[in-house]
């Protein structure tokens, strides 16, 4: 047997209370004879001594009474009772943090084996009968087993199978599958144990006052579990990891010239010298460089490279120097394609040079060409005036620009709304000779045509007044996020005088660039299987000098070869994504076999989705690295590459502070163990056995109740 409140044991001393009153209240009696005496001799002497029975009774109840209160308030727990069938079985819950940065060496092994070894202690401690599960808390959070299991060695050696190579703790996510998880578990004596490394890019947002509704959900059942952070700790902080490569295009051509621009962040306090940068092409090493890298600081370099074979071509970034390898790669997949056509739409023409409305598009989409230099256009532009659009006028062609268009009649238009629905990109530029009444009621119709918005007039700076300019903000849009470090091409620097004024933003329309005055300057929408954007502005410098920035010719290469490609799959995706690839219809008579990273092979069939698409997916994409898809009965012919790489958020290993992760423990209601000891001790303190103070309290009012009976039954006598 042991207490739970031990120190309340020293009130066994209060039995001494009664018996010490019972002592000093016992009377002497003096014997008085007298003739009679002998007739009641008998009866008094039965008398006498059923009295003194009843009080020795009294005595021993009311010395009882202080023992069952004090054993009561002690808190006795029946230890030897967890060793049979039926007594303090436990169903325990493991939130296990599987993320990437779980694999950070440092003494004593990585959290990720810490953790493991952590929780094989813990399965070992529960009694036989208990249950437990496991949920993989990093992105995406998963169960690790379908249902709970009173197989609990079984549990260690599935963890042992998985690459703990997850995004970010998905914390909400993994308390929800928690709180659907418990009420199937066997026990009502339930536990929580959450183990993890605890960096501080996870749970800042909760120690900066964040909430956690699943976890407060939980706490607040009627029979809420007992919930335990348990931390897995690392000592290593310095790390260095390619955060992004950035493609200078989203397609080239056959031995076309592409740049990357890649990021290297080193997070920790140590420097970096003389590092290693090497570029890769499909597994073979190129060229390389070398870098040094400031303590918490980044290197952003930019390497070149020409790519002479068609199709998806893998391209790796990949530096040497610290002791966690996983992250120093980055991959991204270059379509090479022949060309890319694009059909150029000319509005109202002006005599003057370079002063059409399409003729900055043509030099910024074919600089090669337009320069006689013998290099190649990775994109093919045809021009035609826009009263010449007939039918089939877009066949052969990606992407459309329409460049200060006035109007189009109702075939032309009905043309351009069937191209985008097969999947083709739209680009509609503005100009002074648009009618904005026809292409508020036949191209925006009421949000239903090939518009992603309402028009509401135009805006203009009066002379004297500084000109709009975009607006200086970090860029998403896939087609602009290369300008968020341009070196020298900022779309910031271009000047606007004029632009048309988009209204209603809303439903799957998005804005892609802003100026300044609080007006969207480019806008975009899907529609069918294709998308639409809209420019504010002129192609050519009438109002703004965009066309005259170094910027103008990336600008709009990455939006015409965003368009042409933006029904294949993106150059690069984070682990844990579903790998998707569209087939044509004679592709979907194949089967298809896919190669991971580490070289094994899943075979995959091919699938329609509820559009008539046929498609071939892949979801265990945990490793990072190259996958490649071909067909199983022509395997050397290679159909797809795709490129998964580590969330950058896991590359930064700073740890939360004790104290601050002690203080988070406190506010939510849970407690915090720093260690696999500290844990164990605070377990100690919990129920490991029958409690027996419920007994014990119902004899204690037994005893009351016994306590006043004898009382008044000596009081009678």
């Amino acid at each position: 047997m042991s207490f739970l409140n031990p120190i309340l044991l020293a009130g066994l001393a209060a039995f001494l209370i009664p018996l010490i009153i019972h002592l000093l209240n016992k009377r002497k009696v003096v014997t008085v004879r007298w003739g009679p005496m002998h007739l009641l001799h008998e009866a008094l002497r039965q008398k006498k001594r059923n009295v003194k029975v009843e009080q020795k009774l009294l005595l021993a109840v009311r010395i009882s009474i202080p023992i069952l209160l004090a054993l009561c308030l002690a808190l006795p727990v029946l230890s030897a009772l967890s060793q049979l069938p039926g007594f303090d079985k436990t169903s325990l819950l493991v939130l296990l943090d599987n993320s990437f940065s779980m694999r950070a060496p440092g003494t004593g092994g990585t959290p990720r084996d810490k953790a493991r070894n952590d929780l094989r202690q813990t399965l070992t401690g529960l009694s036989r009968g208990s249950d437990a599960s496991v949920i993989l808390a990093g992105a995406p959070a998963r169960r690790l087993i379908p249902q709970s299991t009173t197989d609990l060695d079984s549990l260690p050696t599935r963890l042992e199978g998985e690459p703990s190579m997850s995004g970010p703790l998905a914390l909400q996510d993994a308390f929800q599958l928690a709180q659907a998880e418990l009420p199937k578990m066997a026990t009502a004596a339930r536990e929580v144990l959450v183990v993890s490394d605890f960096k501080w890019s996870d749970w800042r947002h909760l120690s900066e006052g964040g909430t956690l509704p699943a976890l407060e959900g939980m706490l607040k059942q009627q029979q809420p579990p007992l919930v335990t952070f348990l931390r897995a700790p690392s000592d290593t902080e310095s790390n260095l990891a390619v955060v992004s490569v950035e493609p200078s295009a989203f397609v080239v051509a056959r031995g076309q010239a592409i740049a990357l621009r890649a990021r290297i962040q080193n997070h920790g306090p140590r420097a970096y010298q003389d590092v290693a940068v090497h570029l890769e092409a499909n597994g073979a090493r190129m060229r390389s460089t070398r870098v040094s890298i400031a303590p918490n600081s980044e290197s952003v370099l930019t390497l070149s490279h020409t790519l002479e074979t068609a199709g998806d071509q893998a391209v790796t970034v990949r530096v040497e120097g610290d002791s966690l390898p996983d992250d120093n790669a980055f991959s991204v997949i270059i379509p090479v394609r022949e060309q890319v056509n694009c059909l150029l739409v000319r509005g109202k023409s002006r005599s003057g040079p370079l002063e059409g409305a399409t003729d900055f598009l043509e030099i910024a989409l074919t600089p090669h060409q337009s320069a006689a230099t013998t290099l190649k256009d990775v994109i093919r532009a045809g021009v035609i005036e826009h009263h010449s659009i007939r039918d089939k006028s877009f066949e052969g062609s990606e992407v459309a620009i329409l460049a200060n268009v006035e109007r189009l009649n109702d075939r032309q238009v009905q043309e351009l709304e069937e191209f985008v629905q097969r999947g083709g990109g739209l680009v509609i530029f503005a100009g002074p000779d648009m009618d904005l009444r026809w292409y508020q009621e036949k191209l925006y119709n009421k949000g239903k045509g090939l518009l992603p918005c309402a028009l509401n007039g135009f805006g203009h700076v009066d002379e004297g007044q500084a000109p709009a300019r975009i607006l200086n903000q970090r860029h998403t849009h896939p087609a602009i996020t290369y300008f968020n470090d341009a070196r020298g091409m900022r779309l910031e620097d271009a000047a606007f005088t004029h632009w048309l004024k988009f209204d209603k933003i809303e439903g799957e329309a998005r804005p892609v660039l802003n100026l300044d005055r609080g007006d969207a300057l480019m806008v975009e929408k899907p529609l069918g299987k294709g998308r639409v954007i809209a420019v504010a502005s002129t192609a050519n410098a009438q109002w703004s000098n965009l066309p005259l920035q170094p910027a103008f010719v990336p600008l709009m290469q990455r939006v015409v070869t965003y368009l042409a490609t933006q029904n294949a799959a993106p150059q690069s995706q984070l682990c844990g994504s579903v790998l998707r690839a569209s087939l044509g219809t004679q592709q979907a008579k194949s089967n298809y076999e896919l190669k991971d990273p580490a070289s094994q092979v899943k075979e995959l069939t091919p699938r329609a989705d509820r559009d008539g698409v046929i498609f071939v997916d892949y979801a265990d994409t945990l490793v990072p690295g190259i996958y490649e898809l071909k067909a199983k009965d022509s395997p050397g012919a290679l159909v797809r590459r795709f490129a998964f790489n580590l969330n950058p958020a896991e590359s930064n290993l700073e740890p939360m502070p004790e104290e601050a992760l002690r203080t988070l423990a406190q506010r939510l209601g849970v407690t915090y163990a720093a260690s696999q000891d500290e844990y164990a001790r605070l377990d100690r303190t919990r129920r490991h056995g029958a409690e027996a103070w419920q007994p014990l309290l119902f004899a204690l009012i037994i005893f009351l109740f016994a306590e006043v009976f004898l009382q008044q039954r000596i009081s009678r006598a």
